[in-house]
């Protein structure tokens, strides 16, 4: 016997079957769902997106942080090799003989400049292109590689001359501000003509000496929160401050290569700020005039004089003589080899002493003693402010595509300005000064950050 539904009920499954259903019900239940789906599909991607972002952002900070590391170990260890080199030299002199002090020959201690070395040519310790600080170095800090550059600031001229106090020495001064700017690019796409070098003298000039005009911002330096007086002239926190002025412009301040591939450095890489530090000790302290005939470029060497005032053979003829090779003496003791970055020998040239050295060049005796005086007053021998230039490089193309090894300057100049690299590019300029007890390091620019890296400056970039 079946069994029989109760009367007026009906079994669930006939209840389901006799429901009726509405389509426009159902397609809404489904189109919620499907919006549920992409919402939640949504903040799955969010989700996604933001945790790849926060994992690029933390290990391109890690990457940074380990650069820097590296790039401040690599700072304490020049460092150490500009006192090594103090001490080098002052070694040298002593057992030569008397006991020379390894900052003389060029600005005191306290910034201003030694008369008594001055008028004898210079009788300090030399500092030239052969020094181990002046070799760029490449090394592995870590699992990171650093490439350490150091330029003395003293192979540049001292735009602040402009200041000076004798109005007709400012002018010459401005002069030869004009002149650097007018040379430093010449032969290139990105040359700089002599009216456009005229007017930056000027500009600068300006800039320093009517600050109080000048819309520009300025910074506060003085402690005690009052103005400076009204004639005081303003002195600049770095070079790179006269870009928002007209005419200079960001590319005046890099280093690049042209459409034609020629070389064309930043106007930094001949003027300077930083030479002539004084102290509170030295009110009246003068300096940074001289420029240091060993490592000074072409462009600045010709730019001290105007060419009828001196026969601009007497700069290449300079030139010349520091890249001669060395000969050694019969019974000095062969040098162990040293090799630059590409694996070349670096072959030991020859450089000045002192000033007085000049009597080696062929011009220089040509020269009348009273012209030759003037000269002598604008060249030194010994350097005491650097820049050191630290890159940090890191390949972001497939290890199948790098170059780990080079085997001249522009291949590695071009590779390192291409778009497969994170480059991290800092500078720190440095005081040698002078102490009791040899040699202290100053820092003048703890650390700064550039956009890209310099070039190194050539005596003869014709021959690469």
């Amino acid at each position: 016997m079946g069994i029989r539904p109760r009367p007026g009920r009906l079994p669930f499954l006939m209840q389901l079957q006799r429901t009726p259903t509405d389509p426009n019900k159902r397609g809404a239940a489904l189109m919620l769902s499907f919006l549920v789906l992409i919402v939640i599909l949504m903040i799955c991607y969010q989700i996604t997106r933001t945790t790849g972002i926060d994992r690029i952002e933390a290990q391109r900070t890690q990457t940074l942080t380990g650069m820097d590391y590296a790039i401040s170990s690599a700072f304490l260890q020049v460092a150490e090799d500009l006192l090594a080199d103090v001490e080098a030299e002052g070694g040298e002199e002593a057992a030569g003989g008397a006991a020379v002090d390894p900052m003389a020959g060029g600005m005191g201690a306290d910034g201003g400049g030694d008369e008594s070395a001055a008028s004898s040519g210079g009788t300090g310790a030399s500092d030239s292109q052969m020094d181990a600080w002046a070799m760029p170095q490449v090394t592995m800090i870590g699992e990171q590689e650093v490439r350490i550059t150091v330029v003395d600031e003293d192979r540049k001229f001292n735009v602040l001359n402009m200041l000076v106090e004798d109005e007709e020495e400012a002018n010459e001064n401005r002069e030869i501000v004009a002149r650097i700017l007018d040379n430093c690019r010449e032969g290139t796409l990105a040359d700089i003509n002599r009216g456009d070098a005229d007017l930056m003298s000027r500009v600068m000039y300006e800039h320093f000496t009517r600050r109080a005009d000048s819309l520009l911002p300025q910074p506060t330096l003085l402690s005690d929160g009052d103005d400076p007086e009204p004639d005081q002239p303003a002195m600049p926190l770095s070079l790179r401050e006269m870009v928002v002025l007209e005419p200079f412009q960001e590319q005046h301040f890099m280093d690049f290569f042209d459409a034609d591939g020629e070389r064309v450095h930043s106007i930094e890489q001949f003027l300077t700020i930083w030479t002539s530090p004084a102290t509170f000790t030295a009110p009246d302290a003068v300096g940074g005039y001289e420029v240091n005939i060993n490592t000074a470029p072409l462009a600045v060497l010709v730019a001290l004089f105007d060419s009828r005032a001196v026969d601009p053979r007497l700069w290449d003829e300079i030139l010349a003589y520091r890249n001669e090779p060395e000969e050694l003496d019969q019974d000095e003791e062969e040098i162990e080899p040293s090799y630059d970055e590409f694996g070349n020998e670096v072959v030991q040239k020859k450089f000045f002493d002192t000033v007085d050295e000049l009597t080696e060049v062929r011009t220089w005796d040509a020269l009348e003693a009273e012209d030759q005086q003037p000269i002598q007053e604008r060249l030194t021998t010994s350097s005491r402010v650097f820049s050191i230039y630290a890159v940090a490089r890191q390949s972001t193309a497939a290890r199948e595509n790098q170059i780990l090894e080079f085997t001249d300057r522009n291949s590695r100049e071009q590779y390192e300005r291409s778009s497969t690299h994170l480059l991290r590019v800092v500078r720190q300029v440095v005081w040698r000064q002078e102490a009791d007890d040899g040699a202290v390091i100053v820092p003048l620019l703890p650390w700064e950050v550039l956009g890209s890296a310099p070039l190194d400056l050539l005596d003869f970039p014709d021959d690469l």
